[in-house]
């Protein structure tokens, strides 16, 4: 059986297979999200929308309901999720492992097809994507 391990943040996720013998990781790919840099301000495709209510010629900016920077994350999510769904299609993987900090863990189980949920054996809420190999393999051990 093939274990995936996936440590995500809102911008980086890193992608390792666990490997039997040793219980050692070999990173298999490394993902940034590119508007993780950017600031709200930029994020946003404008400035917010008018509205004009019909009884006055007042108008009021509507603000958007979700920040930039959630919907960055979101996307940045489904589009990790639609990873690890081909991966799941191929037959790359059949055991996975998701660690992430609490909000995102929760945009990423939410992303997830069906039959990748079935196949999470464990989750973790944490940020440790900026952490080395041997410290991830030290804390998962734990």
């Amino acid at each position: 059986m093939k274990t995936w391990v996936l440590i995500a943040n809102s911008a980086r996720a890193r992608l390792f297979e666990a490997e039997k013998k040793n219980g050692g990781l070999t990173e298999l790919a490394d993902f940034v999200q590119p508007d993780s840099q950017m600031r709200g301000v930029d994020l946003a495709d404008s400035r917010p929308g008018r509205v004009q209510e019909s009884a006055s010629p007042e108008r009021h900016s509507m603000e958007p309901h979700t920040h930039p920077r959630d919907k960055s994350a979101l996307q940045f999510a489904h589009g990790l999720a639609d990873i690890l769904d081909r991966a799941r299609v191929e037959h790359e993987y059949d055991r996975l492992v998701l660690v992430a900090p609490p909000r995102f863990l929760g945009q990423l189980r939410n992303s997830l097809d069906d039959q990748v949920s079935q196949l999470v054996v464990n989750s973790v809420d944490k940020d440790i994507s900026t952490a080395t190999v041997d410290e991830i393999e030290t804390l998962l051990r734990h």
